[in-house]
């Protein structure tokens, strides 16, 4: 067994109408954190403006469970700045995150901490998205207009599985507040020169709760912040070109 004795690591979830969700998420990667014997990790729970019962459940299982905590937002501020307040808040040398819709299998967190030593970086890719065909439609454009724009290759850049060094949130600003914030992460990791792997990872279907990722508000909204992010790039390309 891999020692994981020096590891410390941040694990969050961002909850939005997830009442029926975040307990079983959160029990399972407790479950999964204390089987990977880590130097320290902690749980956090950012929990979006529910208007069901969300908010209460977060704070149940914080009260539950020693090493879980919860931010709340007083009002609903969206996926991106949800995930934006959850990298900020992590503490600890490396911060994991997946959504609390229960869609992920944490027993496949194991494998990404096995990476650790590998990458600064470790990227899932869902094999098999249990999506409409709506949904995989425009996950598909989405993943072939980053690559267009600015080379971002990855076989699914808003799969809602990674776990990164957690210095990287020091040295950079998360400007989205939508969908685009998972490949502004990973472009701004690129210019400093962080290394990456790729991991195929199982996506189940949602049993409870509801979606907003796919309105087209936030699709609009996500191609704005591409196309905005995208000057910013070019310009920082260029700085590091010439000062090779």
């Amino acid at each position: 067994m891999m020692d994981n004795s020096n590891i410390t690591l941040s694990v969050f979830f961002p909850a939005y109408y997830d009442e029926g969700n975040i307990g079983k998420v959160v029990r399972k990667a407790v479950q999964v954190l204390e089987e990977l014997n880590l130097k320290d990790y902690e749980v956090l729970i950012i929990e979006d403006g529910s208007p069901d019962r969300t908010a209460e459940v977060a704070d149940e299982l914080a009260e539950e469970f020693e090493k879980v905590r919860v931010k709340h937002h007083e009002k609903n501020m969206g996926y991106g700045a949800t995930l934006r307040d959850g990298f900020t808040s992590a503490k600890l040398d490396y911060v994991f995150y997946t959504d609390g819709d229960n869609q992920f299998d944490l027993e496949e967190l194991k494998k990404f901490v096995a990476l650790i030593p590998f990458a600064d970086i470790i990227v899932g890719y869902r094999k098999k998205k249990q999506y409409s065909l709506y949904r995989k439609f425009t996950s598909l454009c989405y993943n072939y207009l980053l690559k267009v724009i600015f080379g971002l290759d990855y076989w699914d850049i808003d799969c809602a599985f990674k776990l990164i060094k957690t210095d990287l949130f020091g040295k950079i600003k998360i400007n989205s507040i939508d969908a685009f914030i998972d490949a502004e992460i990973m472009l701004k990791a690129k210019l400093l020169g962080y290394t990456t792997a790729e991991m195929g990872v199982t996506h189940l279907p949602r049993l409870d709760g509801v979606s907003t990722a796919a309105r087209p508000s936030v699709i609009f909204r996500t191609i704005g912040e591409v196309f905005e992010y995208r000057k910013e790039y070019k310009a920082e390309l260029k700085r590091i070109n010439l000062s090779k």
